[in-house]
């Protein structure tokens, strides 16, 4: 455990360590071992190992309680267990969050604010551009967009976008392009939570129960961590970008629907007469689509999902984000950097 603490302090010191020696070495290294022996399951082994461990955890401490003599074991097994799994999580997660910005690596000029103008000009070219993806996208009988093949088949197809943008950007090459379905998806989404990176197993878990076009959003996000970016709203951007670039238009869609959300909502916060003069250009299938994912979102709204929200907030503070969940938010800033010669 010192030597990750160690670790962690000198990756905040000195970023160029994070993003040379861990981010590019010992986080790659890892990765490619643990994803490659996970990535081909058909199940989330991360999934598995955290329902395992509850009754595991029940079964100990029962043996602890009628067993005075094997406690002080246990206590050092436990002290032992929670060291190594410390030290793994830094190097498979934790130690990313000092890497060089995403923008630096990408050489595009973020700014901290813009003009409702170009706000406005941005927030519409994803409305149309999601729009004209809308179109060629498949419908289910209510006339709301599905998936283009099975669950199975798309959690598979997750990387195909990465593949694309790794020839441009040769960073994002990664040994991890399956996603994994989680079974306990229903009840999961009363926690809010669409996915999870699980850097123990290297698996990118996606809650399969939500609205098709967020799940597709949700698999590029997470995959995005298993290429060893851990601040969120980099994760948002680059799985948007996997998304356009994704030679499916259901994917296309996914990533310019959830870019125009992003960008209407800070346009909304700037100035809602302008948010509603861009709003008139989403489609009616648009329209259809958020609708249903609103509908999905209100069953599940509740203490759970306060809860977690909480503790995903904390969390990410903890690994030196003092922005916490705000952090999914800065996206558009990225998002406008970007798309700055295309609007």
């Amino acid at each position: 455990m010192m030597a990750g603490a160690f670790c962690l302090l000198l990756c905040r010191l000195f970023p160029a360590v994070a993003e040379r020696v861990f981010a590019r070495g010992v986080f790659r290294l890892l990765s490619a071992m643990f994803g490659t022996l996970t990535q081909y399951l058909p199940f989330s082994f991360a999934e598995l190992l955290v329902v395992a461990a509850l009754p595991a955890a029940a079964v100990l401490l029962a043996w602890a309680v009628r067993r005075p003599a094997v406690r002080a074991r246990l206590l050092r097994g436990g002290v032992w267990c929670v060291s190594i799994a410390f030290t793994l999580y830094l190097f498979m997660h934790g130690l990313q969050y000092a890497r060089r910005p995403l923008a630096e690596q990408m050489g595009l000029t973020v700014s901290g604010s813009s003009s409702v103008e170009r706000l406005s000009a941005l927030t519409a070219f994803f409305a149309e551009k999601a729009a004209a993806a809308r179109t060629a996208c498949q419908e289910d009988a209510v006339g709301c967009m599905r998936l283009p093949d099975t669950v199975g088949d798309v959690l598979k197809n997750g990387g195909e976008g990465y593949a694309r943008l790794a020839q441009r950007y040769p960073f994002l090459n990664g040994t991890v392009h399956r996603a994994k379905r989680v079974l306990l998806s229903r009840p999961w989404s009363y926690t809010g939570i669409t996915g999870m990176y699980f850097p123990f197993t290297a698996e990118a878990n996606v809650n399969v129960d939500v609205p098709p076009d967020e799940m597709l959003i949700t698999v590029t996000h997470e995959l995005a961590h298993t290429r060893g970016f851990a601040h969120e709203d980099e994760c948002n951007f680059l799985g948007i970008l996997a998304c356009v670039n994704h030679p499916q238009a259901e994917w296309q869609y996914a990533g310019w629907l959830a870019a125009y959300q992003y960008a209407a909502d800070a346009l909304y916060a700037a100035d809602a007469a302008a948010w509603r003069e861009v709003a008139a250009l989403c489609s009616d299938g648009m329209r259809r689509d958020l609708a249903r994912r609103a509908a999905y979102w209100a069953q599940f709204e509740g203490a759970v999902q306060e809860l977690s929200t909480e503790v995903n907030h904390a969390f990410i503070q903890a690994n030196g984000d003092r922005d916490g969940v705000a952090r999914y938010g800065k996206v558009t800033a990225l998002l406008m950097a970007y798309y700055a010669d295309g609007v």
